[in-house]
């Protein structure tokens, strides 16, 4: 299997790239601004087909998809609940009033993913977790080692939701409150195993059992 993190962009974004090793397909997750280094990365790497996936739908995390999408007839997925935050990427865009945002393009979404839900791509399985906060839509992927025997420790990209010792701002477009976002960490997310790695929307990896550990917004849950 190959897992690649491609961050850049004014924010640091993290793209991910993924694919199992015996599959023509290629995920990216989440392609933000940084298009000429997700090209690079791609470059090295034998496909046929791409498919995009977002963890949720904030300009950092979206601005590359319809590139992608018309580059590589890809299709994109993401959750229905994020379509309010897509609609308004213009928007977004002039707030920042950052050049490498100045041409937004609104995707069309080929298909709306649920919570709970198993998807198969790029020769890998796993399932869906929805944790709003940050956003209203905001998933996690999950990939188990039992569906995947590439896959020699669990892990779980993770959006926005929860960061090395921080978790995801609730006052961006689509944000609840601070306590539904914890709620929903602790949760969705704090109940798997301790050594189950996070990959974030931004920053370095972590693991469950640190973060229940040591992320101030975390603690004192067990």
């Amino acid at each position: 299997m190959e897992l690649i993190v491609v961050p850049g962009g004014a924010f640091v974004e993290n793209t991910y790239i993924l694919k199992g090793s015996e599959s023509d397909e290629v995920i990216i997750i989440d392609p933000g601004s940084q298009i000429n280094e997700i090209e690079e990365r791609l470059s090295n790497i034998k496909f046929k087909k791409v498919v995009i996936i977002n963890t949720h739908a904030h300009l950092d995390h979206i601005y590359g998809v319809e590139y992608f999408k018309n580059k590589y007839n890809a299709p994109f997925l993401i959750h229905q609940n994020e379509t309010p935050i897509i609609n308004v990427m213009a928007d977004a865009a002039m707030r920042f009033g950052l050049e490498e945002f100045s041409n937004p393009q609104i995707p069309n979404v080929d298909r709306f993913i649920t919570e709970n839900e198993e998807l198969n791509f790029g020769g890998l399985i796993f399932n869906t977790i929805l944790v709003p906060g940050h956003s209203p839509g905001s998933l996690c992927f999950s990939f188990i080692k039992k569906y995947n025997k590439e896959i020699d420790q669990e892990f779980v990209i993770c959006g926005d939701t929860v960061f090395a010792g921080s978790i995801g701002r609730v006052d961006l477009t689509g944000g609840t409150n601070m306590n539904d976002l914890v709620s929903n960490i602790n949760e969705k997310l704090m109940v798997l195993p301790d050594d189950t790695i996070l990959f974030p929307g931004h920053g370095p990896e972590t693991q469950v059992g640190i973060e229940k550990k040591s992320n101030p917004f975390l603690l004192g849950y067990a």
